[in-house]
């Protein structure tokens, strides 16, 4: 494996590697291939001391003795050499090319295990936010365009092909946002659900106060009113509010 490059702070950094050279094997496993790498690379951990036989630039064949660290992504147990890597040597040096892993498993595996997630406020906020905030502040857009290129339907789903994430993506955008339609409904602005009830309930606990039917009701009325138009002033400000700092 050519190393392209090497991360900054990592592991193999620290062991002094450096860009050009050739990464052997690890632990005595050959490491002809990236998929021989990665391979074994998911089979390590963070804190693994492991044995690196590295080819240096000037042809001489060296033993490392390295502790790999935490994986970047904060989400992966496996352990971080910290080397850009490239798959046929030193025909890589002109383009630059570098190959990076994507954790096709680790986001699959996260997905599979919001239902199980489901029985605490966490699990909650991070599937109704998913569209928004997705796992790491990039947001979720469902199984479509470049994500779905790193998945391929499987078992049940596997004659259906694409029609897989069609389903999926489909499921996810209904729920979502008539899970969002439902929330905006509960705002206590009339016409909308959320406004009757805070207005009813207004009305009843002023009846108790004033003793007056006619009188709660028109308190509760003004009150509610008033709620709905500062609720479509927030709209409006929201919409408009960027323009009027910054011109139209």
């Amino acid at each position: 494996i050519y190393i392209n490059d090497i991360v900054d702070g990592s592991p193999a950094e620290r062991s002094n590697l450096e860009k050009g050279m050739f990464l052997l094997s690890i632990n005595n496993v050959t490491t002809q291939t990236p998929e021989e790498f990665v391979n074994f690379m998911n089979t390590t951990t963070a804190g693994q001391e492991v044995e690196i036989e590295i080819k240096t630039t000037e042809g001489e064949s060296k033993i490392y003795t390295l502790t790999l660290g935490q994986h970047p992504d904060g989400t992966s147990e496996k352990g971080f050499l910290g080397v850009y890597y490239g798959t046929d040597g030193v025909k890589n040096i002109p383009v630059g090319l570098s190959i990076g892993e994507y954790p096709a498993h680790d986001y699959l595996d996260m997905l599979k295990g919001l239902p199980s997630m489901l029985t605490g406020v966490a699990g909650w906020v991070i599937l109704l936010g998913l569209p928004i905030i997705g796992f790491a502040g990039e947001g979720f857009p469902g199984f479509s365009g470049t994500l779905a290129q790193f998945y391929e339907p499987v078992g049940w789903g596997e004659p259906l092909g694409v029609g897989v994430f069609w389903i999926a993506n489909s499921l996810l955008w209904i729920g979502w946002l008539n899970f969002y339609v439902g929330l905006f409904n509960c705002l206590p602005a009339v016409p909308l659900d959320g406004g009757h009830v805070f207005r009813d309930y207004l009305q009843s606990f002023l009846k108790r106060f004033t003793g007056d039917e006619i009188k709660s009701t028109t308190l509760a009325g003004t009150i509610a009113g008033t709620f709905t138009i500062l609720i479509i002033l927030s709209f409006v400000l929201m919409i408009f509010g960027p323009y009027i700092v910054h011109g139209f």
